[in-house]
């Protein structure tokens, strides 16, 4: 077995996710900046927890889980994920998860509903409730007052399930918080309360 891995490294060289070079998957220098810790952010009166700062390093490696369905990236956003939830204020399996939905156009391209599909591989009880109700620009480049103005009433919800327990949000990334505070809002005109929201990776300071 380690011949046929040495003989793949020699055909398939592995690269480092964040910076290209060749080694690890991830090295040493990129791993400073993909350091699971705890960090806590408020938007309004929402507490947003999260494991990575992010930073040019974590953004390619959310490109490459995400747009490139590279396994190696996705297993380190679910590891920064697990972070979080092993210290987790009270018992998780309380909790009910609503994942940010990717676009109706974004989940054909990448042909899969990425926020989902880590809740399902972190086996959390989660409800796929929310949907783009519009189109939205893509939030890119845009300012933070853009970002805000580009989402208002984007999100709507689904039929509802029965819900147990309080309802955390979960995405890969918070910027600017506009994406998670429509979340919330379209949540609210619908009867449900959001207690928190966790992510992989955090801006700090909000941008």
């Amino acid at each position: 077995m380690n011949m046929v891995n040495e003989l793949s490294q020699l055909i398939f060289p592995q690269r480092c996710i964040g910076c290209s070079q060749l080694g690890f998957l991830i090295c040493s220098s990129c791993r400073t900046s993909w350091h699971p810790h705890i960090y806590k952010t408020h938007i309004d009166n929402l507490e947003v927890t999260s494991s990575i700062l992010y930073s040019p390093i974590a953004a390619r490696i959310i490109v490459a889980a995400k747009e490139n369905n590279e396994k190696n990236a996705q297993d380190l956003l679910i590891e920064a994920l697990r972070n979080i939830l092993k210290a987790y204020r009270g018992n998780i399996q309380t909790l009910t998860f609503v994942p940010i939905p990717s676009s109706k156009i974004a989940q054909r391209k990448r042909g899969r509903n990425f926020i989902k599909e880590l809740c399902s591989q972190l086996e959390l009880r989660y409800a796929d409730i929310l949907f783009h109700e519009r189109r939205v620009r893509d939030q890119s480049g845009l300012s933070a007052k853009e970002r805000s103005k580009n989402l208002i009433g984007a999100f709507g919800v689904e039929k509802l399930p029965r819900i147990f327990g309080e309802i955390v949000l979960i995405d890969d990334v918070v910027t600017t918080g506009a994406t998670l505070r429509e979340a919330r809002r379209a949540l609210l005109a619908s009867g449900l309360r959001v207690s928190a929201a966790i992510t992989a990776c955090v801006a700090q300071p909000l941008r």
